[in-house]
Protein backbone atom coordinates (compact mmCIF):
# COMPACT_ATOMS: atom_id res chain seq x y z
CA UNK A 1 0.00 0.00 0.00
CA UNK A 2 1.31 3.42 -0.94
CA UNK A 3 1.19 6.68 0.91
CA UNK A 4 -2.23 7.90 2.03
CA UNK A 5 -2.97 10.99 -0.06
CA UNK A 6 -6.52 11.92 0.85
CA UNK A 7 -9.52 11.06 3.00
CA UNK A 8 -10.65 8.37 0.55
CA UNK A 9 -7.30 6.58 0.90
CA UNK A 10 -7.57 6.89 4.68
CA UNK A 11 -11.09 5.43 4.74
CA UNK A 12 -10.02 2.53 2.50
CA UNK A 13 -6.93 1.84 4.62
CA UNK A 14 -9.01 1.94 7.80
CA UNK A 15 -11.49 -0.52 6.30
CA UNK A 16 -8.67 -2.93 5.40
CA UNK A 17 -7.12 -2.66 8.87
CA UNK A 18 -10.47 -3.27 10.60
CA UNK A 19 -11.15 -6.27 8.36
CA UNK A 20 -7.68 -7.68 9.08
CA UNK A 21 -8.18 -7.49 12.85
CA UNK A 22 -11.76 -8.79 12.66
CA UNK A 23 -10.59 -11.82 10.64
CA UNK A 24 -7.58 -12.31 12.93
CA UNK A 25 -9.82 -12.26 15.98
CA UNK A 26 -12.09 -14.91 14.42
CA UNK A 27 -9.37 -17.25 13.22
CA UNK A 28 -6.64 -16.84 15.84
CA UNK A 29 -8.52 -15.27 18.76
CA UNK A 30 -5.91 -12.50 18.93
CA UNK A 31 -6.66 -8.79 19.19
CA UNK A 32 -4.63 -5.73 18.20
CA UNK A 33 -2.76 -5.45 21.52
CA UNK A 34 -1.73 -9.10 21.46
CA UNK A 35 -0.52 -8.95 17.86
CA UNK A 36 1.36 -5.72 18.59
CA UNK A 37 3.16 -7.36 21.53
CA UNK A 38 4.08 -10.47 19.53
CA UNK A 39 5.38 -8.36 16.66
CA UNK A 40 7.36 -6.15 19.07
CA UNK A 41 8.96 -9.23 20.63
CA UNK A 42 9.76 -10.71 17.23
CA UNK A 43 11.41 -7.48 16.03
CA UNK A 44 13.41 -7.15 19.25
CA UNK A 45 16.97 -8.47 19.24
CA UNK A 46 16.66 -9.50 22.87
CA UNK A 47 14.68 -12.41 24.26
CA UNK A 48 13.82 -10.29 27.33
CA UNK A 49 11.84 -7.04 27.38
CA UNK A 50 10.36 -5.23 30.35
CA UNK A 51 6.62 -4.74 30.31
CA UNK A 52 7.37 -1.05 30.90
CA UNK A 53 9.25 -0.89 27.57
CA UNK A 54 6.27 -2.45 25.78
CA UNK A 55 3.93 0.00 27.53
CA UNK A 56 6.09 2.97 26.50
CA UNK A 57 6.33 1.91 22.85
CA UNK A 58 2.69 0.93 22.52
CA UNK A 59 1.02 3.51 24.77
CA UNK A 60 -1.34 0.72 25.93
CA UNK A 61 -3.15 1.34 29.18
CA UNK A 62 -1.79 -0.88 31.98
CA UNK A 63 -5.03 -2.89 32.15
CA UNK A 64 -4.91 -3.83 28.45
CA UNK A 65 -1.21 -4.63 28.57
CA UNK A 66 -1.57 -6.85 31.65
CA UNK A 67 -4.55 -8.66 30.14
CA UNK A 68 -2.80 -9.18 26.78
CA UNK A 69 0.44 -10.42 28.37
CA UNK A 70 -1.46 -12.89 30.55
CA UNK A 71 -3.40 -14.25 27.57
CA UNK A 72 -0.21 -14.67 25.52
CA UNK A 73 1.41 -16.40 28.51
CA UNK A 74 -1.60 -18.74 28.79
CA UNK A 75 -1.19 -19.53 25.06
CA UNK A 76 2.49 -20.32 25.76
CA UNK A 77 3.64 -17.65 23.31
CA UNK A 78 5.69 -15.88 25.97
CA UNK A 79 6.71 -16.12 29.61
CA UNK A 80 6.91 -13.62 32.45
CA UNK A 81 9.11 -13.19 35.49
CA UNK A 82 9.94 -10.53 38.05
CA UNK A 83 13.14 -8.54 37.74
CA UNK A 84 15.86 -9.61 40.18
CA UNK A 85 16.77 -5.93 40.58
CA UNK A 86 13.25 -4.59 41.19
CA UNK A 87 10.39 -6.89 42.16
CA UNK A 88 7.87 -4.37 40.80
CA UNK A 89 9.19 -4.82 37.26
CA UNK A 90 7.77 -7.57 35.07
CA UNK A 91 10.11 -9.01 32.46
CA UNK A 92 8.58 -10.59 29.38
CA UNK A 93 10.79 -13.25 27.84
CA UNK A 94 10.60 -15.88 25.13
CA UNK A 95 12.35 -19.18 24.71
CA UNK A 96 13.71 -20.28 21.33
CA UNK A 97 10.60 -22.47 20.93
CA UNK A 98 8.24 -19.59 21.76
CA UNK A 99 10.11 -17.25 19.38
CA UNK A 100 9.69 -19.82 16.61
CA UNK A 101 5.94 -20.10 17.33
CA UNK A 102 5.63 -16.31 17.18
CA UNK A 103 7.59 -16.18 13.93
CA UNK A 104 5.28 -18.77 12.33
CA UNK A 105 2.16 -16.99 13.58
CA UNK A 106 3.29 -13.59 12.28
CA UNK A 107 4.17 -15.18 8.92
CA UNK A 108 0.64 -16.65 8.73
CA UNK A 109 -0.89 -13.28 9.60
CA UNK A 110 1.18 -11.53 6.94
CA UNK A 111 -0.49 -13.70 4.29
CA UNK A 112 -3.69 -11.70 4.93
CA UNK A 113 -2.03 -8.42 3.99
Amino acid sequence: MGKIKDINDLVNATFQVKKFFRDTKKQYNLNYEEIYILNHILKSESNEISSKEIATCSEFKPYYLTKALQKLKDLNLLSKKRSVHDERTVIVFVTAEQREKIKKLIAELEKYI
